[in-house]
Formats: C-alpha cells, sequence, structure tokens
C-alpha cells in the first residue's frame, strides 16, 4: 500500500472536519445570540405596549450590538465548558488503569508470560522504528476479546495497552502490526485530537444551561406580558433544541474523525513495520468471527480509542468497516472515498 498518500488524505479530511466543527460552534452562537436577542426585543416592546416604558425605537446599530453580546456570551460558554472538559482529561496509565489495565514494566518481573516478553519486546522495538519515547505498558488481564488503545495527550504520558485476548490470539507479526497501529494515533497526535472533538462535542451542552436559564426567566416572578411569557418559553425550547441538534451533528463529526484517525494510524502502522500482512491478518481474525468485545464499564467512553469496536455497531460509528480497512493495506483503490 501506499502508506504515505492515505496518511496525507487521511489528514486532508480530518482537517476538513474539525472544519466543520468550528463552523457549527458558530452557528450555535449565532442561533441561540438570535433567539435570546428576540427575546430581549419582545420583552422591551411588551412593557412599552404595558406603558411601563417609553416607545420600542431600538436603533440598528443597538440590534447589532445585543445580537453580537448574546452570541458573544453564547460561544464563549461553549468554549469555557469545551476547555474545562479538555483539561480535566486524564493521562494514558490513568486510563489504563480505569479499564482494569496491569502494568508491564520488565524490569525485575520475573512472574512475566512468554506472552508478556514478547509483547514488551514488541513495544521496544515500536518506540525505535517511530522514533517515539516507550510509552507505559499495560495489559487487560480480564478481557478475552482481541483489542487494544493507546491513551495520553502527548508521548510523554503515553500508555499502550492490549487485551489478554489479544496475547492469547495473535501471532507475533500480528501483535507488532496491532501496537505499531497504536504507536500511529500517538505519533500523530491523534490522542490529543480525540480529547479535543470530544471536548468541543461536550461544549455544545452548555446549550442545555442556556434553555434552562431561559425558561426561569420566563416563568419567574414578575410583572410580564403573557405573551412575552410564550415568546420566552418558546425561546427556551428553541435553544434546546438548538443544543440536541449540535450535540448531535457533533457527535456525527466525531465519530467521521475517528474513523479518518483510524485509517491514518493503519498507515503509520505499514510505515513502521514496513509489513501489512500482520495488521491485516489480525483484521481478518476479527472478520473471520473473533471477538473483539471489551467487558469492563469504562469501555463504553473510550470506544473511539480501541482498534477495533468494544461491543456492537452503532448509528455513531467510530471505526470504518473492516473490508474497507483491509482493503486500503492491500493497496485496492477503493470505489468512492467517503468520510
Amino acid at each position: 500500500m501506499d502508506f504515505r498518500e492515505q496518511q496525507d488524505q487521511a489528514r486532508r479530511q480530518t482537517r476538513i472536519l474539525v472544519g466543520l466543527y468550528v463552523l457549527l460552534l458558530l452557528a450555535a452562537a449565532a442561533t441561540v445570540g438570535g433567539l435570546m436577542w428576540l427575546g430581549l426585543t419582545l420583552g422591551e416592546q411588551a412593557q412599552s405596549a404595558q406603558g411601563n416604558g417609553p416607545p420600542s425605537t431600538m436603533p440598528v446599530e443597538a440590534t447589532w450590538k445585543a445580537f453580537a453580546w448574546a452570541a458573544g456570551l453564547t460561544g464563549g460558554g461553549i468554549l469555557l465548558v469545551t476547555l474545562f472538559r479538555w483539561f480535566t482529561r486524564s493521562d494514558g496509565a490513568k486510563v489504563a488503569k480505569s479499564l482494569g489495565g496491569r502494568e508491564l514494566t520488565g524490569e525485575g518481573e520475573t512472574s512475566l508470560s512468554p506472552a508478556e516478553r514478547q509483547y514488551l519486546n514488541v513495544v521496544d522495538e515500536m518506540a525505535i522504528a517511530s522514533s517515539l519515547p516507550r510509552p507505559r505498558v499495560f495489559v487487560l488481564d480480564r478481557e478475552a476479546g482481541i483489542n487494544a488503545f493507546a491513551a495520553g495527550t502527548k508521548p510523554e504520558n503515553a500508555a499502550v495497552a492490549v487485551t489478554q485476548g489479544a496475547l492469547d490470539n495473535l501471532s507475533r507479526d500480528e501483535l507488532a502490526g496491532v501496537v505499531a497501529h497504536e504507536f500511529g494515533h500517538i505519533a500523530n497526535s491523534d490522542i490529543k485530537l480525540s480529547v479535543r472533538v470530544a471536548a468541543m462535542v461536550f461544549g455544545f451542552t452548555f446549550l442545555f444551561f442556556v434553555a434552562r436559564w431561559w425558561f426561569h426567566v420566563g416563568v419567574g416572578p414578575g410583572r410580564r406580558d403573557a405573551r412575552l411569557r410564550i415568546a420566552m418559553l418558546i425561546g427556551a425550547a428553541a435553544i434546546a433544541l438548538v443544543g440536541l441538534l449540535t450535540v448531535f451533528f457533533g457527535r456525527i463529526l466525531q465519530a467521521a474523525v475517528s474513523r479518518q484517525r483510524e485509517f491514518l494510524a493503519d498507515a503509520s502502522a505499514v510505515q513502521f513495520t514496513r509489513y501489512p500482512d500482520g495488521l491485516k491478518s489480525a483484521f481478518e481474525k476479527l472478520k473471520g468471527g473473533a471477538s473483539s468485545r471489551v467487558d469492563s464499564d469504562a469501555a463504553a467512553e473510550m470506544n473511539h480509542a480501541f482498534l477495533f469496536r468494544s461491543g456492537g455497531a452503532s448509528l455513531f460509528d467510530t471505526h470504518p468497516p473492516l473490508e474497507e480497512r483491509i482493503r486500503r493495506l492491500e493497496g485496492q483503490p477503493l470505489p468512492q472515498e467517503r468520510l
């Protein structure tokens, strides 16, 4: 396969998808800003109609300022929630331990099985091939399915983990391909990107807090025109709907980004091992019916980080079909490139 062409293609499509995230953020802020401005305008008109204020003659400049403030505060709130989520993510070792991982150091450990020693040797080889520092190494003892993942926001705090099922059922070449794939995620900063994208999707949940606040303003105490109350309640519902739509489309884009990074990591694995058949053979075992299931309670949140889906298929699938990944490893042209 032409792994460099595959890498360039995956990076281009990832940039497009991240750009769509920015557009989604701007659209959400503008929409909510417009709804809040409309509510404030109706409130001023209602007060004027009740004789509680001067006639509503809001100039165009003030109208745009009100819209800009509402949209800016909404966008700023989304960004603050995003940053909070971003900086509260754990490093690789903590993630591996939360999934029941047992660390292998190889230093003074006399009880390691031959498969575990082979695993450590493969990790050392991939660290040299990728010119990356050796990550912390974990095995998920209680997981019989074939799977693996990398975690951590940078090479210095990265961790690589494989399931016991991977150690028991994969050959050395297949294990090398799997580990090289995880090193590809580290080398391409996929883990950091994944954390950022997940934080961006989480940031859209700020709109639900805005909708709740707008709802309480609408039904709270105070003299308000009935039409204004109805308008504010409709506005709160509209803001909540915008929140639902942005989270929905955000998760679709998140899955699309994840699929492209899986292709990129596959291509990087070929670059590091110079042997696409190892990873291809591991894929074929899964295609042939081997399980990739991970039963840990924390697996669902980390599904995007695993080499294979840890459970059943989903509408928001973070992994490309195995058939497509195998075709790319074989260097076969695809009939239609897709996100």
